[in-house]
């Protein structure tokens, strides 16, 4: 209920965004007068506090203010929507806030995916045309108990053949599997594209608000043009007239990734920051404290 009171559209304040990072960022929470609060291990393993969702985000602030004193912790906001920038900046006139580019999420129209209409999406449209020809009858199913375990194998080899390095990726891989082995607890929603004798490739995500979120999006790539086909089907069957917008989420910092959300033309990307923030002023610069000779 706490996540109708935030507006920003990014994926950091939905069910599959928190659940899928909880680990990874070390996530604790607590509720204050009926607002949500997180405690996080941000970048570069800093305590930091997104922004309290709810009734009362300022009694909560207060709250994690006395908490950083009494720790000696520096006050630090992590991913922090644009849109909250500026009451952040009446409360503290002396902020730092730094945008986290690799960690902006992309954000695009419903109806420009739902379509592709238009020049810019020719290479949508030929991607999708190749896989029609290859794969005549197949069909877009939605993930139930019945095609479950279906799913869940056809998962655990697309995660064996494309095993990454990084501690991201590691993570995500994971946290995939295990929403998968608990799928239905978080009210999310999924389907599959069948091409008529296996699956070809999975999407899952939810709605809030006017924003659909693509949480977990995985294909065979020796299907061409399977991720243009599930991108697009993902959304015929999802979306609704009230689904204005899809988040995509961020690149994290990978290249192939990057190119990819970028080919897809968002209308917007949703800048994060890390915020420091100083209760009372600005620090003091060490050269002007002054101290012994």
């Amino acid at each position: 209920p706490f996540l109708k009171w935030q507006d920003s559209r990014i994926c950091d304040y939905s069910i599959g965004g928190i659940f899928m990072w909880r680990d990874y960022f070390k996530t604790y929470f607590t509720i204050y007068r009926n607002t949500l609060i997180f405690k996080v291990k941000y970048l570069g393993g800093v305590m930091a506090f997104p922004v309290p969702i709810g009734e009362n985000p300022a009694a909560a602030m207060d709250q994690i203010e006395d908490y950083c004193r009494r720790n000696g912790l520096p006050l630090i906001y992590c991913t922090v929507p644009a849109g909250a920038l500026p009451a952040l900046k009446r409360r503290y006139p002396a902020l730092s806030a730094e945008p986290n580019r690799d960690w902006f999420d992309y954000l695009y129209r419903t109806e420009d995916l739902l379509s592709f209409r238009g020049r810019k999406f020719d290479g949508q449209r030929n991607h999708i045309h190749r896989f029609q020809r290859l794969c005549p009858g197949y069909s877009f199913r939605e993930i139930t108990d019945g095609n479950l375990d279906a799913v869940r194998s056809f998962y655990a080899q697309f995660a064996e053949e494309h095993q990454k390095a990084s501690p991201v990726a590691r993570e995500e891989s994971a946290k995939t599997m295990e929403l998968l082995e608990r799928y239905g607890q978080y009210g999310l929603f999924g389907g599959f594209l069948w091409t008529g004798d296996r699956i070809a490739g999975v999407s899952i995500g939810e709605i809030v608000g006017d924003t659909l979120f693509v949480h977990v999006e995985k294909a065979d790539t020796r299907y061409t043009g399977v991720y243009q086909v599930l991108v697009q089907e993902f959304l015929k069957h999802f979306a609704t007239e009230r689904t204005v917008y899809v988040n995509r989420e961020e690149d994290v910092g990978d290249a192939g990734l990057r190119k990819s959300k970028f080919s897809y033309h968002p209308a917007a990307l949703l800048e994060k920051s890390t915020v420091r923030a100083f209760p009372g002023g600005a620090p003091v610069p060490d050269e002007e404290k002054g101290g012994q000779a």
